[in-house]
C-alpha cells in the first residue's frame, strides 16, 4: 500500500537464503515461498473440487496460509518510507523517462514506470 500517511505500508514474508535451504536444500528464498504458494493453493483444490473458479477474497485464507507457513517464512507487515523517487536510480542516464518524472507528487504512475529509451 502507498502513498498514505505512513508513505507505504509493506506486507509480506521474509525469508533468508539460509532458512530456504534448510528446508530444501539448493533452492532460494523466492523459489520456496512462490512453491509454498502453489502447493497451498493445490491442496485446497484438491480438497475442493466442486468450489469451481474462486477469486482470492472467496478462499479460505487460514487454512490455505497454514499450508504454506512451513515454506514462507516470517510473516511481515511495517510502515516504510519509501517512494518511487526517493531512491530512484536512473542506471542509464539520458535514456530513461527522467524528464517525464512528477516531482511534485511521488505516487503518480509516471514514476513507477521503468527507465526507457525516449
Amino acid at each position: 500500500l502507498l502513498g498514505h500517511d505512513y508513505s507505504g505500508w509493506w506486507t509480506g514474508t521474509r525469508l533468508s537464503i539460509d532458512e530456504a535451504r534448510s528446508i530444501v536444500d539448493g533452492q532460494s528464498a523466492t523459489t520456496l515461498q512462490v512453491a509454498g504458494s502453489v502447493i497451498a493453493a493445490v491442496k485446497w483444490m484438491i480438497a475442493s473440487p466442486n468450489q469451481g473458479v474462486c477469486v482470492p477474497d472467496d478462499l479460505p485464507w487460514q487454512s490455505v496460509l497454514a499450508d504454506a507457513r512451513p515454506y514462507i517464512g516470517e510473516i511481515h507487515s511495517a510502515p516504510t518510507d519509501w517512494d518511487p523517487l526517493k531512491t530512484r536510480n536512473d542506471l542509464f542516464p539520458g535514456y530513461g523517462n527522467t524528464g517525464r518524472l512528477d516531482t511534485t507528487d511521488p505516487w503518480q504512475f509516471r514514476n513507477f514506470l521503468t527507465p526507457t529509451p525516449s
